[in-house]
Order: C-alpha cells, then structure tokens, then sequence
C-alpha cells in the first residue's frame, strides 16, 4: 500500500469515529448534538478522562454478572464449588470494595480464578489489535500466575467477556476468532473452552473457560 493510500485510509478511519461519537452521543442524550469539525487531541483526553468511570463501572458489573452465574455455571460440577462461593450476597459486598485497577485478577477467590473484559470488539465482529493484545496479556495470566505462591493447578480459570450484540457489533464472533487464534499461535489445541452457562459442562482445573455475559 503506498503513502497516499494509507493516509487515506487514516482519514477514514478518523471520519468513521467522528461519525460514531456523534451518534453515540446522541442516543444517549435524546438529540442530535453537532461536534466541530475539528476535534483536538486535546478534545479526546477529555473525552478519554470522562470515560474513565464508565470503564470501570461496567467492568464491576460485569464482574458482578459473573458471580450472579456461578452456580449455573458450576450446575454439572457437583462439589466443585465452595459453600461461601454460594454465598452471593457477601461475594457482591466484597466485590463491591475491590479497585478494578488493582494489580492481579478481577476475581480471585479460592478456588476460582477470572479475568474480566468488557470489551466491544472495535471492528463489529473481531477485537482490534490493542483488544486482542490485552486478552492475550489476561489468557496468558490465566495460564502463568500473576501473583507469587499461586499455584494455578488449584484452580478453576475463566475469562469472562462481555457479551454484545448491538447494531451490527457481534462479540460472539469476535471470541470465536480470538480463540482459534490464540490457539493457533501458542499450539493450543482446544485449551480454552466457550461457555454457554445455559448447558453447563463438567468443569476441570486444566482448561480457561471464557464465559460470554449479557449487561
């Protein structure tokens, strides 16, 4: 592809954004709101800065969703899951005074293992570079302990992702892709596994489940 080429497509790309903040914008606040024709990198910390809460906010829901899940998603590992992991309410209250930013896992409570993703796959129905180098940075964590003294053997490992499908976006197809391809590249043969907590699985300690979950 030669430089005129790319600079052109850098200029759709930007386009193309513009054109999605404004439409998002204006869903949400009930009318159509004319940006200037000129955004600013400037403009874009902004924006970046505002977004911050809302990146944990529905990351801690979601982490939520998957507590609310785990005995359905445990519903044909009979014994595998702890009396105080049924214990929804209090798992909800911790989660609640734990930092989304904090070094380690999202979930981490014995037996159990997660890495949560809220991602919505930047290109409809695949992750976008940065996504899906963020995902295997988390797969990877899965496999090799983050933490000193975990003995990752012990425990059950899942990546839940948020499950969105909305206005052409697909992140069904998206996780589909991402595992064939990790897969592919490390020599995984069918080392993760797709949930559907609908017709839960016997679970074992050697596989990363990855559960899709609804907001």
């Amino acid at each position: 592809m030669d430089n005129m080429s790319k600079k052109q497509n850098n200029n759709d790309n930007a386009k193309m954004d513009i054109e999605k903040l404004t439409e998002v914008l204006s869903n949400i606040l009930s009318e159509k709101i004319p940006l200037k024709e000129n955004i600013s990198t400037s403009d874009m910390l902004e924006l970046k800065r505002a977004l911050n809460p809302v990146n944990n906010f529905i990351t801690k829901e979601l982490t939520d969703e998957f507590i609310k899940n785990l005995e359905k998603i445990y519903a044909n590992t009979p014994g595998a899951l702890p009396d105080e992991l049924k214990n929804t309410n209090k798992l909800l209250n911790d989660n609640a005074d734990v930092n989304v930013n904090a070094n380690g896992y999202d979930f981490f409570n014995f037996p159990i293992i997660a890495e949560v993703k809220a991602n919505i796959p930047y290109e409809k129905n695949k992750y976008g570079a940065s996504q899906k180098s963020g995902l295997t940075k988390d797969i990877n964590g899965l496999l090799d302990a983050k933490e000193k003294g975990v003995d990752l053997k012990d425990y059950y490992k899942f990546l839940v992702i948020l499950d969105y499908e909305r206005n052409d976006y697909k992140s069904s197809d998206a996780v589909e892709e991402l595992k064939k391809s990790y897969e592919k590249k490390h020599n995984l043969n069918d080392k993760l596994v797709i949930l559907d907590i609908s017709k839960p699985v016997k679970l074992d300690k050697d596989h990363i489940y990855i559960v899709k979950l609804k907001l």
